[in-house]
């Protein structure tokens, strides 16, 4: 089935995200299974390299012989040179024969040779690395598969429960009318219209409430805070989010431009990334702090304009809290009362769970209480599509707002 028209993506050969995907693993600093595209590749210029090493002695040795012919029948002149000439091929011959059937360090470098070549890669890094080219073509080849996947399934029923009005405060106010949202009360002209009427400061009226006017916004500030905890690097956790946060930022940058995606990683430290350096940023793998994964996002984009949202992705339980290990009670605590801080500033908190722990199922029943956005629990294989989607969502919603 082919994408849509609507599709911001050019199609991507299958074996070239495939490659790139490999990579970003060995940028990771994780291994690679026999049957990957990497491998297979490997395998490729090793049988291409011992099939010329094979034609090559081939050719070596029917020229001795041809050498040897014509020695034999007297047809050579200049004896010493023929011998000198000979002596070279036989060494050429030799080291040939040393030529190696297997997969060499040599077959590895030409694979990376070639993406180096077409500028997918950064031949003077220690250790494979994708360039901002080869990330963001990445990204757009796992966009594609997604957005592919969702056209089949319609969209699905991935929809954030609490998107709010995607606003932000204005400067005009009006009275309080039934319904009104108390977090837009304008306390300066409601204690105002307290005085005016000349009565005390502690004896507000519900007359006296005046509420600041939402000015509708359809930009969407947009985060993903990606834990890199031991457990993360077990069973395709970490790429899967990895790979999400590049097709996110393809999906903004061709169809969006007006969003910002901001991509955290974090286990005992928080730091931001640029999203198509994201397989190149580690954090020491210790323990788990969430919430000043949740702090630094909301310091980052609490008095930005725009509506904001975030997506915590963890399989850990917290045990984390300013520099030292708490346990998971007092660190739970403290992620209750940043989200409630994000439901003072409008934020909405998504929190993305990859294992069923019965602590994590502890914390996310506590954050669902507070009404907080979606607590969900997904596979990982499915953690592209449910993110993509909720952000379509989001921003569909937004526009027809708009």
């Amino acid at each position: 089935m082919q994408p849509s028209a609507h599709n911001p993506c050019t199609d991507i050969d299958q074996s070239t995200l495939d490659l790139l995907r490999d990579v970003a693993k060995m940028q990771m600093g994780m291994g690679l299974d026999y049957d990957s595209q990497f491998m297979e590749k490997a395998r490729e210029k090793a049988e291409e390299r011992y099939r010329k090493a094979q034609d090559k002695k081939q050719q070596l040795t029917e020229r001795i012989e041809d050498i040897k012919k014509e020695q034999i029948d007297g047809d050579v002149k200049e004896e010493d040179t023929i011998e000198a000439d000979l002596s070279d091929l036989e060494r050429e011959l030799s080291e040939l024969t040393k030529e190696q059937k297997g997969v060499t360090r040599e077959d590895y470098d030409a694979v990376l040779g070639d993406l180096e070549e077409q500028g997918l890669l950064d031949g003077k890094s220690e250790r494979p690395k994708l360039t901002s080219k080869g990330a963001k073509l990445m990204g757009q080849g796992l966009l594609n598969k997604i957005l592919i996947s969702l056209e089949r399934k319609g969209l699905g029923p991935h929809k954030i429960e609490e998107l709010g009005e995607g606003s932000w405060t204005g400067s005009t106010s009006r009275p309080y009318e039934p319904g009104d949202l108390y977090h837009r009360i304008d306390i300066e002209r409601t204690l105002m219209a307290t005085a005016e009427r000349g009565a005390p400061l502690n004896a507000l009226s519900l007359r006296d409430f005046h509420i600041l006017e939402p000015r509708h916004s359809t930009e969407l500030h947009f985060g993903i805070l990606v834990d890199q905890s031991a457990s993360m690097r077990k069973l395709g956790k970490i790429e899967a989010a990895n790979e999400t946060a590049l097709a996110l930022s393809e999906l903004m940058r061709l169809r969006y431009p007006e969003d910002r995606l901001r991509v955290f990683t974090f286990s005992e430290e928080v730091r931001e990334v640029q999203p198509w350096m994201i397989t190149a940023s580690t954090v020491e793998m210790k323990f788990t702090d969430i919430r000043a994964a949740l702090r630094v996002y909301r310091n980052r984009v609490a008095y930005l304009p725009g509506n904001k949202q975030v997506h915590l992705i963890t399989d850990s339980a917290p045990n984390f809290l300013d520099d030292e290990f708490v346990g998971f009670h007092k660190a739970a605590e403290a992620v209750i009362q940043e989200a409630r801080l994000y439901r003072r500033d409008g934020i909405i908190l998504n929190v993305i769970m990859l294992d069923t722990d019965e602590n994590l199922r502890e914390l996310a029943q506590a954050l669902a209480k507070e009404n907080l956005g979606r607590v969900a629990y997904v596979d990982v294989e499915n953690l592209g599509e449910a993110l993509v989607e909720d952000y379509i969502s989001s921003k569909r919603e937004l526009l027809r707002g708009g």
